[in-house]
């Protein structure tokens, strides 16, 4: 199962990205919950509509990430609503999709060890010693947080999981939580490499978050600065110490 993020107003990113996923022969899905520039009472309403008994902290997240974390809830309700589906393939618009996607999107469809796997990131905290091969895919062990949800595979046992434990008043972007900030209800992760998808970096340029959010690190000055120190030697040379760890 492929399930694409993406918001009705996003008519564009929506082509990008349909035409890349009919390149490589894969069905998908799309959904997508847009509470940016909706009235609070009516963002409560979608909660309750959509994940009754969920809680976000409403000083924490802004209405735009709490939409994103519906949309990638219901994504995972939909691998639920599957009944032979063991996992599903969550990406977002604003890829580019590498030649061995489609590979990947198979060889993770049936697979039982770590909860969320991702298939592409911007951290470099990933460790080249501590890996594991899963369905014939190289996973390696991510060492610290990792702060991407551009695409990753999630089991059907970790989103059961995560309806049935009620974690309470969510208070973290969900990128935050699923890549290592989530505590007792957050996911086991591992990080496909090579990877097989990238950041489109005019498309991920113009955010669909950043602008309706108060966290400093959503800006769009620290995503530029973030993406220069990422392709920076200084970067290089610093993230080589994985090589050995």
């Amino acid at each position: 199962m492929l399930v694409l993020i993406n918001l009705d107003t996003a008519a564009q990113r929506r082509g990008v990205m349909t035409r890349q996923i009919d390149a490589c022969g894969c069905a998908f899905e799309r959904v997508g919950i847009d509470l940016r520039c909706v009235r609070e009472t009516e963002v409560d309403a979608q909660i309750q509509r959509c994940f009754a008994g969920l809680r976000f902290h409403r000083k924490a997240l802004s209405n735009a990430e709490i939409g994103c974390w519906l949309s990638h809830l219901s994504a995972w309700r939909r691998l639920l609503q599957e009944p032979s589906a063991l996992s599903a393939t969550i990406i977002e618009d604003d890829l580019t999709l590498a030649p061995g996607f489609a590979h990947a999107v198979r060889a993770l469809e049936h697979r039982s060890s770590l909860d969320v796997i991702y298939l592409g990131t911007s951290s470099r905290n990933i460790s080249q010693r501590r890996r594991s091969v899963i369905n014939g895919l190289d996973v390696h062990e991510p060492l610290g947080v990792i702060y991407n949800t551009w695409g990753y595979n999630i089991t059907r046992a970790y989103a059961a999981r995560f309806f049935a434990g009620k974690p309470g008043r969510i208070d973290l972007p969900i990128d935050h939580f699923l890549g290592g900030r989530g505590g007792k209800h957050g996911p086991s992760i591992g990080v496909l490499q090579p990877a097989v998808v990238h950041e489109d970096p005019m498309l991920a340029a113009a955010s669909q978050i950043g602008p309706h959010t108060h966290r400093w690190d959503r800006s769009r000055l620290f995503q530029e600065a973030r993406r220069r120190l990422l392709a920076s030697p200084v970067s290089g040379m610093y993230y080589a110490l994985y090589r050995y760890l």
